[in-house]
This record gives structure tokens, sequence and C-alpha cells, in this order.
């Protein structure tokens, strides 16, 4: 199902294009191999190491903010932002960057690379804090100042995945969960916002359509990580400057102190074989997803990132009564095969950047490619 606000998608994926796709997933993952499980706790990581990709490796968005080589502007619409990189280096803008500030802190859907000297290019987004629609203490109303934390949510990770791909027909048709929106619209006229100003931001989610309820599948995941968490460590995580905040909920510094054992055990992992190109991780003994990348240095660079968000995640489930031991790498290594045979759809969410899903009964695995044809990003995951 194509989206009207995504421009861009291209929705065509011949049988032909699939098999030759399968063959080159069977050929990559011939290249491959997978070591662990590394445990800590109800965490368990395995490593995917192969081939790294040479050349430069692009800054990271959380880096390029950092840097003041990159601007995240704020359009006063929920479902798109504009970003622009002012620099001389290629940006990687990654799924599940939250961007904090503006309006309301967003959640990056798509992976693509951003050159230099962009000019402002649309980035689509997704809101993770509901209910505010004016500045924030003394946060710039206008654009986003870091990027530090990744979406700690796989039932999150793939309502926005499949925002992208128009699967799953059947949630589309469901109801709106609350109207958050209108409330952060009311707010707004309180505050002295126009109207037009605020009728625009809106109009994405007035009419019912499938955006808005993947909107509200976000809401609801964030509000769900918030009271998982507040269990688990002990105290309210959602802070008193905007209790709908996933991003300040995630500075909590309980929250903090409970990730740093995770990060303690398992961090160093990470960080000293040099073929190491991505993460699969499971959480109470049941994989819950992986992330692969071109290169090592890439992997290196999101590695910190990724460890916090899977630690995150596994506190969050710290809790749950399904608890088995760690997957094998056979598991492990047919989970990432799953998809092999599936039917395939290409699409283009960012003009120049291709991603091709496929779903099964198991698994929903993406690949983002760059227009030269490498593999930047690969998503896969479970149900």
């Amino acid at each position: 199902m194509l989206r009207q606000f995504m421009p861009h998608i291209l929705m065509a994926a011949s049988a032909a294009a699939a098999g030759f796709a399968a063959s080159i997933r069977t050929a990559v993952a011939d290249e491959i191999r997978l070591s662990g499980p590394y445990e800590h706790d109800n965490l368990a990581l395995y490593f995917v190491h192969g081939k790294s990709a040479e050349g430069p490796v692009p800054l990271t968005l959380d880096e390029a903010l950092a840097r003041d080589r990159v601007v995240v502007h704020e359009t006063g619409t929920v479902a798109e932002l504009k970003i622009e990189n002012t620099g001389e280096e290629d940006v990687l803008v990654h799924a599940g960057d939250i961007v904090k500030g503006g309006k309301q802190d967003r959640v990056v859907t798509t992976t693509f690379i951003l050159k230099p000297k962009s000019g402002a290019t649309p980035l689509a987004v997704f809101c993770v804090e509901s209910g505010r629609w004016a500045a924030r203490g003394s946060e710039s109303v206008a654009a986003f100042a870091s990027a530090d934390e990744m979406m700690p949510s796989r039932e999150a990770k793939m309502a926005m995945k499949r925002s992208l791909a128009g699967h799953d027909e059947e949630f589309e048709r469901r109801p709106r969960a609350f109207s958050a929106e209108r409330e952060a619209r009311r707010q707004a006229r309180e505050q002295g916002e126009s109207p037009a100003e605020i009728e625009q931001s809106q109009s994405a989610f007035e009419d019912g359509e499938g955006p808005a309820n993947y909107q509200s599948e976000i809401w609801s995941r964030v509000g769900e990580i918030q009271d998982k968490l507040s269990r688990i460590v002990g105290a309210k995580v959602a802070a008193s400057a905007s209790e709908s905040s996933l991003q300040l909920a995630l500075e909590n510094e309980r929250l903090a102190k409970a990730q740093q054992a995770y990060v303690d055990a398992l961090k160093e992992r990470g960080e000293t074989a040099d073929d190491v190109v991505g993460l699969v991780f499971a959480v109470n003994g049941h994989i819950n997803s992986a992330d692969i990348y071109g290169s090592n240095g890439l992997f290196k660079k999101l590695w910190a990132k990724l460890l916090k968000a899977s630690a995150t995640e596994a506190l969050s489930h710290k809790d749950d009564p399904s608890k088995d031991p760690a997957p094998s790498i056979e598991t492990v290594q047919a989970f990432l095969e799953s998809s092999s045979s599936a039917k395939e759809d290409t699409l283009e969410p960012v003009a120049g950047v291709k991603l091709k899903a496929r779903e099964t009964s198991a698994v929903f695995d993406s690949e983002t490619e760059s227009a030269s044809g490498a593999l930047l990003h690969r998503n896969v995951l479970a149900h």
C-alpha cells in the first residue's frame, strides 16, 4: 500500500529480482560467521563477523550534531523534519535514532547517507513525546540538539518498518488508540501558535488513515517502555519536564546505573575484533533482532549506542515470566537466513536509497543500500 506522505516509495519487486536478491543473501551468509553468546543477566549477544568494506567511515548523526556538521530543523509537521549536512563528510542517519528538541522529540524511520552540503532534505520521523508542541525549557523549538539514544523497543521498530513498507493491512484498520495529537493542538492554541501552523502540523493525523495508527502504536510503546523500566528501577523514569518524553526517560539516573552493569560486562566484547560487522541479541532466551553493517568501522562507531539500547530493552523485560537459555549459534544463523525465500518489496524512502523489505511469520527483514548498491544497514526483527 503506497504512502501519500512518502512520495519516493516504489513498490516493485519482480520474481526474478527477488530470486537474484536471495542468491546474493545466500552468498553473503556463506561469508559470515557468528560468535557468542556473550551474556549478562537476561541479555545474550552474538557478533556477526565478515568482510569489512574499505573507504572512509561516515560520521554518525550524534557525532555530526555534536560537531555542528548537521542541522535537524523543526518543520511544524509531526511526521517530517528537515535535515541538512553543512559539513564536508558523509553522515549516517540511522533508523531508530532519537532526536531531542524541537516541538516534540522524534525518532528517525530510515537509515541513509546524508551527503556533504546536502541542503535541506526531508526526514521521515515519528513522535516519541505526546502532548508537547512548544519549547521545552531552554531548548530550541526550531532545531534538535542531539541524537544520543536509539529506540529500545523491537515492537516500536516493527511499527516503523511496517509504516514504510505498507505491511499489515489489518493493523491499518484498527482505530486510533488515543488522541494525544489533538491534545497537543489544544495546548499549542493556548500558547499562541497560529491556527494555520497548528492545522498543518496535525493534518497527517486527522483523517484516521494508516500513519495515525502507526503513530498511536509508537506512543503506546513509549508508555509501555516507561512503565516497565519504572518497575525495574523502582522509581518513576518519566521526567517532570515532559512526562511523555522517551528521550528524557532514557536519561534517568537510576536507569543509567542499571544499564551500566550490562555495559561494563559486555562493552569490551564488541571493541576488540576488527572483523565484526553486526550484532544479534536475545532477551530472556528469545532472539530479539539483528543489526548488520557494511564495515567494522561503522559498527564500532555505533556499538555503544547499540549496546545501550539492547541493555535497556533487556531491562524492560527483566520481570517477564518466560525465560529460556540463550539460543545456540545454529538457531541464530537460522534466524538470519529465515527470510531468504520471502517475497521482496523494493522501496525508495529517501531519494537514491533502496530499502528491500521481506516479511515472514518469523521475521521482518530489511536491507538498506546506498546509491552505489553497497549495504548500509540490515535490520532483522523477530516476530
